[in-house]
C-alpha cells in the first residue's frame, strides 16, 4: 500500500502508464535500497494513494515525468531498431567522406558472391541511365547473370564505356 510515510523514504519516480492517463506507476525502493518495486494505482484525485503521491510529485511533474519516460523509451527503441537493421544488413554504417572511396572498393571487392549484395548492386546498376537506356540486350543479360560483384562491375562498365 502506498502511503505518505512509505514514500517519504522510498519514493523514486512515477508516471502514467497508459495513453488515457488513467493509471500511474510508482517506483519505490526497498528499505535497504537494493531493490526497486513498482505499484500501479488508478489516477483519481480522491484516491488516498494518489494523495500520498501528490505530496512528493505534483500533477504537472507527473505529466513531465511521463513525457520524459516516453521520450527515453522512444530513443531506446530507435537505437535498437537501427542496431537490428545494421546487424541484418538492411542499412549500412555511415561512411566518412575521406574514407568514402576506399569503403566502396572494399564493399565491391570483398565477399564477392554475397547474394544480398549482388542483388542490391544489380538493382542499383539498372538505375544508371547508360545501363537503363542501353539497347545491348546481351550485355544487360550478362549483368543479370553475374555471379560475383567483380563480374557485375565489369559487365556494367562494358556498357557504360561501350566496349
Amino acid at each position: 500500500m502506498i502511503t505518505e510515510e512509505y514514500l517519504k523514504d522510498n519514493f523514486l519516480t512515477a508516471y502514467f502508464v497508459d495513453n488515457e492517463r488513467m493509471n500511474i506507476e510508482i517506483q519505490t525502493t526497498t528499505e535497504d535500497k537494493k531493490s526497486v518495486f513498482t505499484t500501479i494505482i488508478p489516477f483519481k484525485e480522491e484516491n488516498p494513494q494518489y494523495q500520498a503521491l501528490n505530496k512528493f510529485m505534483s500533477l504537472d511533474q507527473l505529466h513531465e515525468s511521463t513525457h520524459e519516460k516516453t521520450k527515453t523509451e522512444h530513443e531506446l527503441y530507435k537505437e535498437q531498431a537501427l542496431k537490428y537493421a545494421k546487424d541484418a544488413g538492411l542499412v549500412g554504417n555511415e561512411i566518412a567522406k575521406d574514407n568514402y572511396f576506399s569503403e566502396i572498393v572494399k564493399l565491391i571487392t570483398e565477399d564477392q558472391e554475397n547474394e544480398d549484395h549482388l542483388f542490391a548492386l544489380k538493382l542499383a546498376v539498372f538505375e544508371i541511365d547508360a545501363v537503363k537506356d542501353s539497347v545491348d540486350v546481351e550485355k544487360k543479360k550478362l549483368i543479370r547473370q553475374s555471379k560475383t560483384k567483380a563480374d557485375l562491375v565489369y559487365n556494367t562498365l562494358s556498357i557504360i564505356l561501350k566496349k
